[in-house]
């Protein structure tokens, strides 16, 4: 019997690795009683428990391993060096607690992983629970995907990374155990709750049952959702933020900071992996496109949209060659058929890059706008959709100079067409993007149009004019117009009320002095609220210090009465309220320029 005992002699950390299983619960249970009276999370009395607390969640022995996790909570929570710890506690949690058999253990297991979450750990976690997705044993599976459940919903999209999990809904949802099955369902329905409608795409190859199942269980709209929980270095905004300013909508509203807000515009482009399409390209593929034969040069481009359908999203590389010749395809090729696939096609190649597609985008505009003399309806259509799709890779000013070409060409459907392309472009672009400069051109070039002879022409100079009108506001637009006749006026007027600005108007940001923060009250280190249920209080070295002496709010230095700041959001949603659309672009126009 006293050699039993001869364990309480030991030290601590020595307890928590006896071989004795009541040695160990004793260690633990001293160890939980030592980090709660730690008041430094940097102290060096952490260090002794770095390299065991692995250990502790993976006890041999049900209770000790029970007694062991509730010390490991303990010392994540306080110690400042715990992040450290993440990759083998995890790991240790995964395999040995996340899908025990006792709840309690389960539990605590839970808390752990939300609590390394918390203190900005929350990367390695994630990545430990989705390569517990690929062990053998269903529940352990299971548990790993209600994990990463539970973690989206209290921290949200922008702390707990949506692309990850994506991977593995077909996967899982067709899993031959229902617990998974069941647990993957609720976890990708709380992932539309975050990002709404992006979800689609990585739903559509499921079976029709499964994907009505999903539809039917999707709340209305999505993307509405806030976190409940916040990273440790986000809780001060939290906790300091007055109540008042609370309820009036005043408190700062940094995404990239408290992962709140805009969850649902996450875009499903976003959420795919990049494909390599340049290698795979058959060895013939540039020899068949220069082919006397149409049918090889159809060939070639058949192949190529092979790939491109099973890529939505490139890898960055050299494409130069390729778009070379797709563009020679739609500018020189005599069969009208391919050259409404060679334009689909560098339309696709446009989607897939990007901004990556920058640096072929104005060359593509050019030859896309020279060849609208093309009358064919499907050819037309295949380059306007090419011409969107490029787009977004330039801008208005990069492209002026074709643009004004486009304008002045004896062809009038390149005439209407171009006219119709800025009228479509216009409509996805921000006021402060078309300046003075660019709407003095611009409008100069339509002006002329208006007098055309072909009723076309001047319809679609009308209805980029209208479009400009509502992007930037009457007001600056009417000086460069100059006087009209009375049809030629309510012609812009009809298609500015028509017109439907795709892009959100962002507001010019004030020019703010940050807020000044609280002083801490005589309880300085007062609980997080908007962490953990129960965070012990820890002397931070890096905190910020309690004066020695603070005077009243009411004794303070007089200062000016201030009007109460606003949030970008703030400011854009009075704005709403207040004036008409066209109006506030206006107000931008004027600030931008």
């Amino acid at each position: 019997m006293e050699d039993e005992n001869e364990y309480k002699k030991l030290p601590t950390e020595e307890k928590c690795v006896h071989k004795l299983w009541k040695a160990r619960v004793a260690g633990y249970e001293e160890a939980i009683k030592l980090f709660n009276q730690i008041d430094d999370e940097k102290s060096p009395e952490w260090n002794k428990y770095l390299g065991l607390i692995k250990k502790f969640v993976t006890d041999s022995n049900a209770v000790a391993q029970e007694k062991g996790l509730e010390a490991a909570l303990v010392f994540v929570e306080n110690c400042g060096h715990a992040g450290k710890t993440t990759g083998e506690v995890m790991s240790g949690i995964v395999a040995k607690c996340i899908a025990a058999p006792r709840t309690k253990t389960k539990d605590i297991a839970l808390q752990i992983t939300l609590m390394y979450i918390e203190i900005e750990k929350h990367e390695i976690v994630e990545e430990e629970l989705i390569k517990g997705m690929e062990q053998k044993n269903p529940k352990v599976v299971a548990a790993c995907v209600s994990a990463l459940h539970t973690s989206l919903k209290q921290f949200g999209n922008k702390v707990i990374a949506i692309k990850p999990m994506v991977k593995k809904i077909p996967i899982l949802l067709s899993d031959r155990d229902k617990g998974v099955r069941d647990e993957m369902k609720a976890l990708v329905i709380e992932m539309h709750r975050w990002i709404g409608g992006a979800i689609e795409p990585h739903i559509a190859s499921l079976q029709a049952v499964i994907q009505q199942e999903l539809r039917e269980s999707f709340s209305s709209g999505g993307g509405a959702a806030q976190p409940t929980r916040y990273l440790r270095s986000q809780q001060h905004r939290v906790r300091d933020t007055p109540a008042a300013d609370c309820a009036d909508g005043a408190t700062e509203d940094d995404d990239a900071e408290t992962g709140a807000g805009d969850s649902g515009e996450m875009d499903p482009y976003d959420l795919l992996d990049p494909v390599e399409i340049l290698s795979k390209l058959p060895k013939d593929f540039y020899e068949k496109l220069d082919a006397k034969k149409w049918q090889e040069r159809k060939e070639a481009l058949d192949a190529l949209e092979n790939l491109l359908k099973a890529a939505p999203k490139l890898e960055p590389g050299d494409y130069a060659d390729l778009v070379r010749a797709l563009k020679k395809v739609i500018s020189k090729d005599t069969n009208v058929m391919l050259v409404a696939l060679g334009g689909r096609l560098l339309g696709m190649v446009a989607t897939g890059l990007r901004n990556k597609f920058s640096p072929y985008a104005c060359a593509c505009v050019q030859a896309i706008l020279e060849k609208f003399k093309e009358k064919k309806t499907n050819v037309v259509t295949a380059l306007r959709e090419a011409i969107d799709a490029i787009y977004p890779c330039t801008n208005l000013e990069a492209i002026m100079e074709d643009m004004l070409a486009a304008f002045d060409n004896k062809n009038p459907s390149i005439k209407a067409e171009s006219s119709l392309f800025l009228a479509r472009a216009l409509c996805h672009t921000q006021p402060t993007a078309f300046g003075k400069k660019l709407v003095k051109a611009y409008v100069g070039g339509l002006l002329k149009l208006l007098e055309s002879a072909d009723p076309a022409v001047r319809d679609a100079a009308a209805e980029a004019l209208g479009t400009a009108t509502k992007l930037v506001g009457e007001k600056n637009i009417a000086p460069h117009i100059g006087k009209l006749d009375n049809l030629k006026e309510q012609k812009i007027k009809e298609f500015a009320d028509k017109a439907v600005i795709q892009v959100k108007v962002a507001a010019p940001k004030k020019d703010t002095k940050a807020k000044p923060t609280p002083s801490p009250s005589g309880k300085g280190d007062a609980k997080p609220t908007a962490g953990s249920s129960n965070p012990k209080p820890v002397r931070r070295p890096n905190s910020a210090k309690v004066p020695a002496k603070k005077a009243p709010a009411s004794r303070a230095q007089p200062s000016p009465p201030r009007e109460q700041e606003l949030s970008q959001e703030e400011v854009d949603a009075k704005a709403e309220m207040l004036f008409p659309a066209d109006v506030v672009s206006g107000m931008l126009y004027t600030l931008s320029s």
